[in-house]
C-alpha cells in the first residue's frame, strides 16, 4: 500500500523508479539474512526522498534525493517501522547500518542558481536556506579538489557545512535518525566530498562508527580518510580484485594494494566488496562464471577487513548481464528485484560456509595477514593471531590449468614441519607442511585450475561442497593471433544479440563454462571470431550439466 503512485515514481520493471519493498519486509526476512550468515546489515538512507529527478527519468528510491532529511520516506514505511526493524534485527543478533547523505539532497538549484524554481519545487524546512549550499554548478574535474568539495555531484546541491546552521541541522538529523532507531553505525555517503574535519565531527556527534565512500582507486587518497573516521570502503582493493577475479587479470595488482596497508589507521576496519550499487553486478562482468563469484567472495571473506555482500549475490543477480557502468554509475539493472530467498541454492550454501569460517576463526576477523606467494595466477597468504598462534592459509590458483608449487610457509609461523592442513572448503583436500625453503617450512601443492583453498591446522568435521551442475561448451579452432572466439546463443547467460568471450586454454582451443543452465535443459549456441563472423552450418544443441566439443567451420 506505500508502494507509491503508479506511473509516476512506482513503475515495476522500470528500475530506475520505486519497485516497492520496505522496512516491514526486511523485517519479515531477517531469518532469511539471519540464515545467509552475516552480522549487519547496511540499508538505504532513511530520510524522505523527492519523488522525481529534476528531468523525472527516475525516481528517488535509493534514498540520495533526500528531500526532507528529518521524516522517514513513506516508501520504506514509518519510523516506528524501522525502530521495530532495529530492535528485531537486535534481537536475532543482527546490527543494523544506515546510509546517511550529508552531503547534498536531491536537485532543486538549476545549475549554479541560487533560488528556487518554485514553492513546491525545494527541500523540506529548514533545508530549504538557500544560504546552506554551494552555487558553483557541477563537478567537471575530479582532479580539483575545490571542486569536489563545493560544487554538485550530478546535478545534486551541495550542502555548505561550513555554514554552522546547515552543519549543527545535518548533524541533530542524523544523530535523531540513530538515537531513536538504536542503529549501530553509518555508511557516509559521498564521504570524498565532505570536509575531514566534518567527517570526524559528524562521526562523534553521532556516537556509532562510521565508514565513508572515498570512490577513488588511490590507497594514498583514500587512507588518509582512515584518520577521519572508523573505517573506509576499500574501493582501491575493490577496483584491482574485481579485474583479478572477473577478467583474469594479474595478482600482481591486488598485491600491491596490500604492500601499502600500512598507510591505514586499521586495515581491519576497510570494508571489503566485489560490487556494489554503483557498479555493474559482478557476474554481469565475470560472464556469468560462478566459479569466478565463488572464487571473489573467498577472497573478500579471507583477506583482511570486514566483507561486504550487495544483496542479490547469493540468489545470483547478474545485473541483466549487460555491463553499464561504462557510461557512468550504474544504477539499473544492478538494482534488480530479489528474483527469490532460495536458502538451498550453491552460492547461498556457499557464503554460509564463508560466514561460518569467520565467526570460528577470530584470525579471519581481525589476524595479520602475511602475503606468502604472489604472481600472476597463484595467490597465498597467511592470517595469523600472533597473541595464540591461530592461523588460516589461504591459496588462490586464478588460472585456466593446474599448477603445482612450493610455497614457503611465513617465518611467523608456528606450524610446525609434519604438519597437516585440512581445506575448510572441502575437507578432502589436504597438506602436509615439509621441511625445505627459505624458511625452513613449505608446502608442495598441485592447485586445480580456478580453486581457492582454506587450510586449519585444526581438526575439522567433514565438509564437502555442494554438487554442481556445470556446462561446458569447447570450441576446437585457431583464430590467429590478437583474435577471440565468442558464442551467442537461444538462453542466458547467451543472447542472440550479443556474444560472450570464451577462454583461450591453448592455441586451438576454447572455453566457455555456466551453471546457470539447468541439468538436462538444451538450448541452442553458435560461435563467433570476434563477435562479428559466424561460424558456417546449423546451430549446435547443447544439454545444461553436459560437456560438449565444437569444431566449427568459418
Amino acid at each position: 500500500s506505500n508502494n507509491g503512485t503508479l506511473g509516476v515514481e512506482y513503475r515495476p520493471g522500470e528500475l530506475k523508479y520505486t519497485q516497492g519493498g520496505d522496512w516491514n519486509g526486511i523485517t519479515q526476512k531477517l531469518d532469511y539474512i539471519k540464515d545467509l550468515g552475516v552480522t549487519a546489515i547496511w540499508i538505504s538512507p532513511p530520510s524522505e526522498n523527492e519523488l522525481l529527478s529534476r528531468d523525472g527519468e527516475e525516481s528517488g528510491y535509493h534514498g540520495y534525493f533526500t528531500h526532507n532529511y528529518n521524516s522517514a520516506d513513506p516508501h520504506y514505511g514509518t519510523k516506528e517501522d524501522l525502530i521495530n526493524l532495529v530492535s528485531t534485527a537486535h534481537e536475532k543478533g543482527l546490527k543494523v547500518i544506515l546510509d546517511v547523505v550529508p552531503n547534498h539532497t536531491a536537485d532543486y538549484f538549476n545549475g549554479s542558481s541560487s533560488t528556487y524554481d518554485s514553492d513546491s519545487y525545494q527541500p523540506a524546512a529548514p533545508f530549504n536556506n538557500p544560504d546552506w549550499y554551494h552555487h558553483f554548478g557541477d563537478i567537471t574535474d575530479w582532479s580539483d579538489e575545490n571542486q569536489v568539495l563545493n560544487y554538485d555531484l550530478g546535478g545534486l546541491d551541495d550542502l555548505n557545512q561550513d555554514n554552522p546552521d546547515a552543519r549543527q541541522a545535518i548533524k541533530d538529523a542524523y544523530k535523531a535518525w540513530v538515537e531513536d532507531t538504536g542503529a549501530d553505525g553509518v555508511r557516509i555517503d559521498a564521504a570524498r566530498s565532505l570536509p575531514k574535519d566534518f567527517i570526524q565531527e559528524f562521526e562523534n556527534y553521532l556516537g556509532v562508527p562510521s565508514f565513508g565512500e572515498i570512490f577513488v582507486g588511490d590507497v594514498d587518497y583514500v587512507s588518509d580518510f582512515s584518520n577521519y573516521e572508523w573505517g573506509v570502503l576499500d574501493f582501491p582493493l575493490f577496483f584491482q580484485a574485481r579485474e583479478v577475479f572477473a577478467h583474469d587479470a594479474s595478482f600482481t595488482t591486488v598485491k600491491s594494494i596490500f604492500d601499502q596497508d600500512s598507510k591505514y589507521n586499521d586495515v581491519n576496519h576497510l570494508v571489503t566488496f566485489i560490487d556494489n550499487h554503483d557498479r555493474d553486478r559482478f557476474l554481469c562482468l565475470a560472464d556469468d562464471n560462478y566459479q569466478k563469484l565463488r572464487l571473489a567472495l573467498t577472497f573478500i571473506f579471507t583477506v583482511r577487513g570486514i566483507p561486504d555482500v550487495y544483496y542479490g549475490t547469493e540468489q545470483n543477480c547478474y545485473g541483466g548481464g549487460v555491463p553499464t557502468e561504462w557510461a557512468g554509475i550504474a544504477n539499473k539493472e544492478n538494482r534488480e528485484v530479489m528474483p527469490g530467498f532460495d536458502e538451498d541454492g550453491i552460492t547461498f550454501k556457499y557464503i554460509q560456509r564463508l560466514t561460518e569460517l569467520r565467526k570460528e576463526y577470530a584470525c579471519l576477523q581481525t589476524g595479520t595477514q602475511r602475503e606468502m606467494w604472489a604472481e600472476d595466477n597463484i595467490y597465498a597468504f597467511s592470517r595469523r593471531d600472533d597473541s595464540n598462534g591461530q592461523e588460516i592459509i589461504s591459496v588462490f590458483n586464478n588460472g585456466t590449468s593446474n599448477e603445482t608449487r612450493a610455497i614457503p610457509l611465513r617465518a611467523e609461523s608456528s606450524l610446525a614441519v609434519g604438519t597437516t592442513l585440512t581445506n575448510l572448503l572441502d575437507t578432502s583436500v589436504t597438506a602436509t607442511v615439509e621441511a625445505g625453503g627459505i624458511t625452513g617450512k613449505v608446502l608442495n601443492l598441485t592447485i586445480p585450475a580456478k580453486t581457492a583453498w582454506v587450510f586449519t591446522s585444526d581438526n575439522v568435521a567433514d565438509y564437502a561442497p555442494p554438487a554442481r551442475t556445470v556446462t561446458t561448451i569447447r570450441v576446437h579452432y585457431d583464430v590467429g593471433l590478437g583474435n577471440t572466439m565468442y558464442l551467442r546463443g537461444s538462453d542466458y547467460p547467451l543472447t542472440w544479440d550479443s556474444g560472450r568471450s570464451m577462454l583461450n586454454v591453448s592455441s586451438d582451443v576454447w572455453v566457455y563454462e555456466t551453471e546457470r543452465i539447468g541439468k538436462g535443459e538444451s538450448f541452442e549456441l553458435k560461435p563467433l571470431i570476434n563477435d562479428t563472423t559466424w561460424s558456417s552450418g546449423n546451430n549446435y544443441t547443447v544439454v545444461g550439466g553436459e560437456t560438449i566439443d565444437i569444431y566449427p567451420n568459418f
